[in-house]
């Protein structure tokens, strides 16, 4: 038995380092983050098939340039043009529309003739909180001296009272908090530890509703709540806003003393009360499956707003542009409740740059 139970230990330690060989050769899922860094991909160009969202183009062209980000490359050094990078998680890295349809791109070409030496580059990342921003920021965005950072923040954050996995993944650094937290942070300095952290984030993100998913509006079931179940979610988000808070008062703070004015985003969705104008559905109940919470519409609209205020809390602080405001709730914008689509994506780019181009110009 006693040999039996060496040659199985063998073996695994053998088939775990040829499964880190492998990862380190080729890994098609961790495509930002190698032992436990932060890696952005630079002069990467892909075109790959989209087979899920059929609103959106069955070819998406996607590239990134060499600093890293979406965008066009600098004319001139960062510091010396109206620079804007954008920052925030999948509703501004807009993975399923391809780099000309995004809402930076089509916020620069809308903003180019008005606003001399514009340069605005799309630095979302799929997942990502404010904790993921903090680390992004200190270890790429700052150090480019961009003069301002549009941050859209708040869906990945509700209910985060830590870094999530996607955060996780960026930290290169091992965590002594707990047992727990400390093999997790050990075994994301390897390939294989951080491609299996990356499953089980994609898990997380599929319980919490947070995947790129066409949803087909006219056929959601409804959800009736009563008011009990409504203020008890409601009143449980308190500490989550407390910590969201703090968060965005460093991001605040990390930008100002790095010379960079910090631009906040409310986020936009298609959460609430309302009629849809496209589809004539009353969306009031309709129910959003989110992991084994009893939630609607009308619930989740409190919650994303209780996260909205917190951002419209800064406004003497910092330029805030109430994006969640501003965008109509239409069906035809978005392929799912946060997301996007093409026209949706143009929608953003011309509210934003009408309330930019004061600023810019300014």
């Amino acid at each position: 038995m006693i040999k039996n139970l060496k040659a199985l230990a063998f073996g695994f330690v053998v088939a775990l380092l040829l499964c880190e060989i492998i990862l380190r050769i080729y890994n098609p899922l961790s495509n930002f983050t190698r032992q436990g860094r932060l890696l952005l991909p630079a002069n990467q160009q892909v075109v790959f098939q989209n087979k899920w969202i059929r609103q959106l183009d069955p070819k998406i062209h996607y590239s990134r340039n060499a600093l890293g980000f979406r965008g066009p490359m600098p004319a001139d050094s960062i510091y010396k043009l109206n620079s804007v990078i954008c920052v925030g998680g999948s509703t501004t890295a807009c993975f399923f529309l391809s780099d000309t349809q995004t809402w930076p791109w089509l916020l620069q070409e809308q903003l180019k003739d008005s606003v001399p030496g514009l340069w605005i580059n799309n630095a979302g990342l799929d997942g990502h909180s404010t904790y993921g921003h903090l680390l992004l920021l200190k270890e790429y965005v700052l150090k480019l001296k961009p003069k301002y950072v549009l941050l859209l923040t708040g869906v990945n954050d509700v209910e985060t009272s830590k870094p999530e996995t996607f955060d996780q993944l960026s930290e290169n650094k091992i965590r002594f908090q707990s047992a727990g937290e400390f093999l997790k942070s050990l075994l994301n300095q390897t390939e294989t530890g951080a491609t299996l952290f990356q499953l089980y984030s994609i898990r997380l993100a599929y319980k919490k509703g947070l995947i790129h998913k066409e949803v087909d509006f006219r056929n959601l079931p409804d959800t009736i709540l009563n008011n009990t179940t409504t203020q008890s979610v409601l009143s449980a988000q308190q500490p989550f806003l407390t910590g969201y808070r703090n968060r965005l008062q460093e991001l605040i703070q990390l930008c100002k003393a790095n010379g960079t004015t910090p631009i906040l985003l409310t986020q936009p969705s298609l959460y609430g009360a309302y009629t849809d104008p496209a589809t004539g559905v009353v969306m009031n109940n309709k129910y959003l499956p989110i992991g084994d919470n009893a939630r609607n519409n009308l619930l989740q609209e409190q919650i994303l707003e209780s996260y909205n205020d917190v951002v419209r809390s800064f406004r003497s602080e910092v330029p805030v542009i109430d994006l969640a405001q501003l965008m109509p709730k239409n069906t035809s914008l978005y392929y799912d409740f946060i997301h996007f689509n093409k026209a949706g994506a143009a929608e953003v780019a011309s509210l934003l740059a009408g309330a930019l181009q004061p600023l810019l110009k300014q």
